[in-house]
């Protein structure tokens, strides 16, 4: 589902520029572009940086664990890759910059369309890939949050069978017997 929303952004955002967007307009915007995807890849390496959480991995199902640390490593190379769309974006930005908007004016208007639609989808597919970031995060929390509130349930339901295994055995060793018990009489009586 995240890849055929990516894709659909992606072609969306380079139709509407190839369309809508001159090349020579671009070129103003170049400056606030590349501090966007500058603070985007700081963001992922950041996210990257973090690596394993800190858990008690031995209480932990081996299951669950071996599933979280896949994920997490599935997604520190999904990472990799989105940092490598955002550095070819910030490239075709600068090359862009370098070659300048007065050379840019003299190509031929398909190429300027093109050229616009190129780099308004590599911006849709790095804004699609930041969303897909935040929304793998917030998996991973939730994978975290259900190991941790199994462990935390499954300490909580042992503690409880000790306890309750102690109870039984103050009750036995107690040697409680059993009292004939006479029917009740009325008041009267």
């Amino acid at each position: 589902m995240a890849r055929a929303l990516t894709i659909i952004a992606t072609i969306a955002a380079a139709g509407l520029f190839g369309w809508a967007v001159p090349l020579e307009r671009l070129f103003g915007a170049f400056q606030p572009l590349m501090v966007a995807l500058s603070i985007m890849v700081a963001a992922v390496f950041i996210r990257l940086n973090r690596g394993m959480p800190t858990l008690e991995w031995k209480s932990l199902e081996p299951t669950d664990r071996k599933g979280l640390t896949a994920a997490i490593v599935r997604l520190s190379k999904e990472y990799g890759w989105i940092i490598a769309i955002i550095a070819v974006t910030l490239v075709a930005i600068v090359s862009l910059s370098v070659i300048g908007s007065e050379t840019a004016a003299t190509w031929n208007v398909w190429v300027r369309r093109i050229v616009s639609g190129a780099l308004g989808g590599a911006l849709g597919l790095c804004s699609a890939r930041m969303g897909y970031v935040v929304w793998r995060d917030i998996d991973i929390v939730r994978l975290q949050k259900r190991l941790i509130d199994g462990v935390a349930d499954k300490e909580e339901g042992d503690r409880q069978a000790a306890l309750a295994n102690e109870k039984v055995m103050e009750f036995k060793s107690a040697n409680v017997r059993r009292v004939p018990v006479e029917k009740p009489k009325a008041w009267g009586e």
